[in-house]
């Protein structure tokens, strides 16, 4: 079989993260846009809130449903399904403010059916690789994926102000549906062969209790969604509490926290690219502890880092750190599950780690107001005491 042959795991390989990364950089541009729409068109940081409420509430809602979806049917329909609703849901959007109707509602309302068509995307896309890559690429495979996230985070912000500054709303809008519609063409081009579908007449409920026993049946499975849970709320801190702490020991300019935004970045773009194209033979668990250990010392060394040089460097190693706990973590999952609970098990995996964000800032967000020192010092010496424990006890 040739190598770039549509039916060689390569072609597949780039053509689903080809797709999947327009897709992404499209919704990311449109998403930011939307938060700076409202931040400079109202300066309300309850409707600015509204925005991230509407933006990840609807999406953990159905994501549950979402996985038995990727289990009923084939995960690239309902892909492309998915993405075509997210596409006409910001096209009526766009036809709404050509017309004139600007309200913040509308933007609300529509913000919801976009959530709502990422809650059901997400398990079916996690699901696919595994499908269209051999057992023994999947670590090579989900490198690459979290090096295009990686790009897209470092280039949407600069994107989304450029286009901001060149088109009125409405036509950033339509970004998301072009990039949308390229996305779907591409993913079509690609035979994903077919999997164990679930054929049976149980509703859903019984359906999410079968995917829960399952997991819970699982030690591998129990405890790798455990620990991922656990690292996604120790690091919250490190994701949304650094441009404060930045702000205290830096400065609070705009700048600032793009320089410090880029190192993370850039960090985690050249781990991502690295664990892609060298093979390492290392256990995951060895991986994720030492991941663990690189987040723990860094959140304490960014405590007494005062000039934006140091600063910006422990943030590059903090990115580091992130592809390798994320990418072992996530291609122990797919590895250790059965093809037919592939889609319920992410679909806790991404809702346990969403719920872990919003759980986690109302325990560190208050320790700030107390000291900023709290939140980083307390998570910083946990992730360090798990990693090193996952270290000694998780190894296969």
């Amino acid at each position: 079989m040739k190598i770039w042959s549509k039916e060689s795991w390569q072609y597949k390989l780039t053509a689903y993260m080809l797709s999947q990364g327009i897709s992404l950089l499209g919704s990311s541009v449109v998403s930011l846009a939307i938060i700076w729409y409202v931040t400079l068109g109202t300066g309300s940081g309850s409707l600015v809130a509204g925005v991230t409420i509407t933006t990840f509430l609807p999406q953990a809602v159905v994501m549950l449903y979402g996985g038995i979806l990727a289990d009923r049917h084939p995960p690239k329909r309902i892909v492309i399904l998915s993405d075509s609703m997210i596409a006409i849901s910001t096209f009526i959007l766009a036809i709404l403010f050509i017309t004139g109707i600007d309200n913040i509602g509308w933007v609300f309302f529509f913000n919801v059916l976009r959530s709502f068509g990422t809650g059901i995307q997400l398990p079916s896309s996690k699901s696919i690789l595994p499908q269209i890559v051999p057992k023994d690429q999947l670590m090579k495979a989900n490198s690459i994926n979290t090096g295009v996230w990686s790009v897209i985070q470092l280039i949407s912000p600069g994107l989304g102000g450029l286009v901001m500054s060149l088109m009125d709303m409405e036509y950033v809008f339509l970004i998301d549906v072009v990039t949308a519609v390229i996305s779907i063409i591409i993913l079509a081009t690609i035979i994903v062969p077919s999997a164990e579908i679930q054929q049976c007449n149980e509703n859903t409920r019984e359906e999410l209790v079968q995917g829960f026993r399952y997991i819970m049946n699982s030690s591998a499975l129990r405890n790798a969604i455990l620990l991922y849970t656990i690292f996604q709320f120790l690091v919250v801190p490190a994701s949304q509490l650094t441009p404060l702490l930045a702000s205290k020991n830096v400065g609070g300019e705009v700048w600032v926290l793009s320089v410090i935004e880029t190192a993370f970045s850039i960090g985690a773009l050249s781990a991502s690219l690295f664990m892609a194209y060298r093979e390492l033979k290392v256990p995951h668990f060895k991986l994720i502890g030492l991941s663990s250990i690189v987040f723990g010392m860094t959140m304490l060394l960014l405590l007494p880092a005062r000039g934006i040089l140091l600063f910006a460097a422990m943030m590059f190693l903090m990115g580091i750190g992130s592809p390798l706990y994320y990418t072992p973590l996530i291609t122990h999952i797919q590895e250790s599950t059965e093809d037919s609970y592939m889609g319920r098990t992410f679909s806790y995996v991404d809702l346990l780690s969403s719920l872990a964000t919003p759980l986690g800032m109302m325990i560190f967000g208050p320790l700030a107001n107390v000291s900023i020192l709290l939140p980083f010092v307390i998570p910083g010496i946990a992730l360090i005491s798990l990693g090193i424990w996952v270290r000694k006890k998780m190894q296969k």
